[in-house]
C-alpha cells in the first residue's frame, strides 16, 4: 500500500529494541525510509545504548536517544521525570507520522504519545490498537524482511537488504591505544571471538572455543576475545585452556571501538548474538555457531558468512529448551568442523 500524504511534513522512525541485532537488521529499512521521505523532516528514535552503532549512518543526524538504562535504573520518581522529559522532547518536533518498526511495548507508548496523527507499525505489534495503519509481516523469512515489509508498504524502495556500517575515525583512534597496550598489531591477522551469548542454549562449549583459538594462535593469528561484562567468566574459562597467546578485551571496548576492531579483523567467530550481527554489518567474514534458533530468521546478514551447528534442533525445540540439559544442536558441533570452515574462509 503506497502512501503519499501531502500534510506529512515531519516523520518519526522508531526502532527502540533493546537487542543490538534487531537494530542492525532494521537499518536498511531505516535508511530507505529516510530517502523516501527525503524532502520531509525525518527523525530517528533508538536506544541510547547503541549511540555509537548509528552515529556512522551517512546523512542521518536527527536522532533521539531513548535513555532506557537511565530510566529503568532509577527510582520511580526519577524514572517518571526522565520519561516525561524524553516524551516532551519528542513532542516538540510535532511529528505528523510515526513509523514504529518494532511494535514493542515501549515503542508503542512513544508512538502514541508522540502526538502524530498517522501511526504505522506491524499487525502483530504489542499494542496494535495504537496504530491506525497495521502492516502484515512475511512468515518464515529472515527478520530483516519484517522491517523491509513496513518500509516497502509505505512506498520506500529497497534494492539490497544488506546495510554496511563503518567505524568513525574517533572510535578508530580510541581503539589504537587499547590494542597497543596489549601489543596487538595490524601487521598480523586478527581473529575476533565472541564466546558468550545472552542465553545458555546459544553458547558453544568452552572447550570448543579454546581448541579453535589455540589452533588459530599457533598459526600466527592474533586471537582476541570480545564481549560484555557478563561474558567475562566464559572468556576466562576459555583462556585458561589455551596454551598459546590470546587476548582478553572483554568488557573493555565500546560498541564503536568494537566496530573498529571488526574492520581490522580477518574473521569473526562466535555464537548467535549482537556482536555476530555487528561483525556482519561491518563486512567481516563470519562463522556463526547456532543452536536451536532458526538460522533462516536470524543468520548473519552477509554473503561472506557460514552458519554451523552440531545437529538439527529437536521438534518443538522452543518449548523444550527449559528441559534440555546440554543442547546437542550446538554442543555437538566439533572443533574440527569449525576449523575446516575457518580455513576455507581465510583462504578466500
Amino acid at each position: 500500500m503506497l502512501i503519499s500524504y501531502d500534510k506529512i511534513l515531519t516523520v518519526l522512525i522508531v526502532m527502540m529494541d533493546r537487542h543490538l541485532g534487531n537494530l542492525l537488521l532494521s537499518l536498511s529499512s531505516v535508511v530507505a525510509l529516510q530517502e523516501y521521505f527525503g524532502e520531509k523532516n525525518v527523525y530517528f528514535v533508538v536506544d541510547s545504548a547503541y549511540r555509537e552503532a548509528v552515529e556512522s549512518i551517512d546523512g542521518f543526524d536527527r536522532i533521539f536517544y531513548f535513555p532506557r538504562r537511565e530510566i529503568y535504573g532509577n527510582s520511580m520518581l526519577r524514572r517518571t521525570v526522565l520519561y516525561l522529559k524524553f516524551i516532551n522532547t519528542i513532542r516538540r518536533i510535532s511529528a505528523d507520522a510515526v513509523i514504529d518498526l518494532q511494535g514493542g511495548s515501549a515503542s508503542s507508548a512513544v508512538s502514541f504519545l508522540s502526538g502524530a496523527a498517522y501511526r504505522f507499525s506491524n499487525s502483530s505489534a504489542k499494542r496494535s490498537y495504537v496504530y491506525n495503519t497495521r502492516i502484515d509481516l512475511p512468515v518464515g523469512k529472515h527478520k530483516v524482511y519484517s522491517y523491509m515489509e513496513i518500509a516497502i508498504a509505505l512506498g520506500a524502495n529497497i534494492d539490497d537488504p544488506y546495510y554496511r556500517l563503518h567505524a568513525s575515525e574517533r572510535r578508530r583512534n580510541s581503539l589504537g591505544p587499547v590494542l597497543g597496550k596489549h601489543g596487538i598489531t595490524s601487521e598480523k591477522p586478527i581473529i575476533s571471538i565472541h564466546a558468550g551469548a545472552g542465553n545458555i542454549h546459544k553458547q558453544w562449549t568452552t572447550e570448543g572455543f579454546a581448541e579453535v583459538a589455540d589452533w588459530l594462535s599457533a598459526q600466527g593469528s592474533q586471537v582476541i576475545f570480545i564481549g560484555a561484562d557478563r561474558d567475562l567468566d566464559k572468556i576466562d574459562a576459555t583462556m585458561s585452556l589455551i596454551r598459546h597467546k590470546a587476548y582478553n578485551l572483554g568488557g573493555s571496548l565500546s560498541i564503536g571501538e568494537l566496530m573498529a576492531l571488526f574492520e581490522m579483523s580477518s574473521l569473526f567467530l562466535g555464537n548467535d548474538s549482537g556482536p555476530m550481527h555487528l561483525a556482519a554489518a561491518m563486512g567481516t567474514p563470519v562463522v556463526a555457531l547456532f543452536g536451536p534458533v532458526d538460522e533462516r530468521r536470524w543468520r548473519p546478514l552477509s554473503p561472506n558468512s557460514v552458519v554451523l551447528r552440531g545437529q538439527e534442533p529437536c521438534d518443538d525445540c522452543r518449548s523444550k529448551r527449559k528441559d534440555c540439559d546440554n543442547f546437542p544442536c550446538i554442543t555437538l558441533l566439533s572443533p574440527k568442523k569449525v576449523k575446516e570452515v575457518i580455513g576455507e574462509l581465510l583462504a578466500k
